[in-house]
């Protein structure tokens, strides 16, 4: 088990998040779109901002990422690496690892033997993860099993 365990972002799940988006702000552009009043340009520019905003940082953080094929989720002998949040867990700090499972994707959680700057427990969004959940979780479970120190 010396290779690590490498999934990428995930390029559906971007798109799919645009594509979302998208019809949202057609949705809104339609409906406002007869009135000519001073409040809907307002309304209009407010939403275009947001929507202008939120494209912006999911295409940086998300979709050129996952274009390029750069990894989002590693796991190793050392520990788990979440390069979505930045975050490195060794395995001597975690006490437990549990999928919790949510309508479109799941949850990595991850327990901590003690309180961290993060928390005692570590969420890992497996939505942005190109891969299927439980894979991913059991993979990880069989690098904790196969790595963790003894104790608690």
């Amino acid at each position: 088990m010396t290779e690590p365990a490498q999934y990428p972002y995930s390029l559906k799940f971007s798109l799919g998040t645009l594509a979302v988006m998208i019809v949202l702000m057609a949705i809104v552009l339609h409906n406002i779109g007869g009135y000519q009043t001073d409040l809907i340009y307002i309304v209009i520019g407010f939403c275009g901002l947001i929507f202008a905003t939120l494209s912006a940082v999911i295409v940086m953080k998300r979709l050129v990422p996952a274009i390029k094929g750069n990894i989002a989720l590693q796991v190793d002998e050392e520990g788990i690496s979440d390069f979505i949040k930045e975050i490195s867990i060794e395995w001597k700090d975690v006490k437990d690892i549990q999928l919790v499972r949510g309508r479109s994707a799941s949850i990595m959680r991850v327990d901590l033997k003690w309180e961290t700057d993060y928390g005692s427990q570590i969420a890992i969004y497996l939505r942005w993860v190109k891969g299927k959940d439980q894979e991913i979780y059991d993979s990880t479970l069989v690098y904790f099993e196969h790595y963790r120190t003894g104790g608690d």
